[in-house]
């Protein structure tokens, strides 16, 4: 199977030898279903099709992990089905995302901008687009500014803290909202990414010998070092002590565990009624905290894939489709519905343009998940191909 593979992505980028063509023709008259596929794949608007699919993904990503699957698809059940050739090719020749079974799986006084409660209404999926630079930086005097890809949050800081002399020490709320995201320098260097529908409260100068934030959603920092005053993160009961490093935070307050994934340099973490009781992470581990019982627990990770947002894709690694949707709605802006409750722990792996339509987001998904996505009193519909 390998080497008929090569034979097709050979003949599609280039040219067969007379020895070689002689050999797929056989494979092809080996069986109606080899004849078939031979059709489907040797199609150039099918080839096109696929080829303009590869332009928006990970190819090279793709291709390593679905030739370890074609080289095992004779003994691959995905979720009680078997899987054909020809959907393992049209994968290889650049899809990326493939279906696994389950196996299991205001604060600081700060004035909160109001996050819509709402997601918005939609008619068609051709009408969901994706997110884009916005914000809003809000004081705890209510004083608002609104920012969009060529503003900055310290422009915007100097529009609030202009107006009284004693604003100047003022805490600060940077809410980005669903469908947006935002990059934000803090007064000491240190580089904070909110990712959609989330919070940071920090304030203008950091005073005293410590420096303290709180994030609501998710975020990327890369910490500015000062040995002389400790950086803190806080989120659901949970106080992250940072050492001069690059970590992603996940608190959303409607998921249960909170996230902590460190790439590189030190940090530690604690329960904030228990600060002394600290727990230190490695670089390529994520402790995940989980609200109910306040029970953490550690586990390596490939960092690329947690951070993946920051850098314009979701990457999924035996991620269920419930997260991807979760993920998909704040970053589109949209609300969805399963229409079978065994959907929400189906696993995907792969990679999605995050800039992309989400016409093409949902065209990766229907191609090799075996699902389809439609729309139906304004919210997205999930459901199985061919109910």
């Amino acid at each position: 199977m390998q080497r008929i593979s090569k034979l097709f992505i050979k003949r599609i980028s280039s040219r067969l030898s007379t020895e070689e063509e002689a050999e797929l023709q056989a494979w092809r008259d080996e069986s109606e279903e080899n004849r078939r596929l031979y059709d489907r794949l040797t199609d150039p608007s099918y080839v096109k099709a696929q080829l303009d699919l590869w332009q928006m993904v990970d190819s090279e990503r793709s291709c390593r992990e679905m030739q370890h699957e074609v080289d095992g698809i004779r003994s691959r059940r995905l979720k009680g089905y078997y899987v054909s050739i020809a959907a393992l090719f049209a994968v290889a020749l650049g899809i990326g995302v493939f279906l696994y079974n389950n196996i299991g799986v205001g604060s600081d006084g700060v004035h909160m901008a109001e996050v819509p409660k709402k997601y918005q209404t939609v008619q068609t999926v051709d009408e969901i687009k994706p997110g884009s630079t916005r914000a809003m930086l809000s004081d705890a005097a209510g004083h608002k500014v609104v920012l969009n890809e060529s503003d900055t949050a310290k422009v915007a800081t100097v529009l609030l803290t202009t107006e009284n002399a004693d604003s100047l020490e003022r805490n600060l709320c940077l809410e980005v909202p669903r469908g947006g995201e935002f990059k934000i320098q803090l007064e000491d260097g240190t580089e904070v990414w909110l990712n959609s529908s989330s919070r940071l409260y920090y304030p203008k100068t950091f005073s005293g010998d410590v420096r303290k934030v709180r994030i609501e959603g998710e975020a990327y920092l890369a910490v500015a070092t000062d040995s002389l005053r400790p950086f803190y993160v806080e989120t659901d009961n949970q106080q992250i002590r940072v050492y001069g490093t690059e970590f992603n935070v996940r608190y959303y307050p409607d998921e249960t565990e909170v996230y902590t994934t460190l790439e590189r340099g030190k940090v530690s973490l604690s329960r904030l009624d228990e600060p002394d009781a600290e727990l230190f992470l490695t670089p390529g581990h994520q402790a995940v905290f989980r609200t109910a019982d306040q029970r953490v627990r550690v586990r390596p990770v490939n960092t690329d894939v947690v951070t993946s947002w920051r850098k314009g894709r979701f990457v999924f690694e035996h991620q269920t489709l419930m997260r991807i949707m979760q993920d998909l709605s704040r970053w589109y802006d949209f609300e969805y519905e399963f229409t079978d409750d065994s959907l929400r722990g189906e696993e995907f792996m792969g990679s999605i343009p995050r800039y992309s339509d989400f016409t093409t987001a949902i065209a990766i998904l229907e191609k090799c998940g075996g699902i389809k996505f439609s729309v139906s009193d304004g919210k997205v519909i999930v459901s199985r191909s061919g109910q």
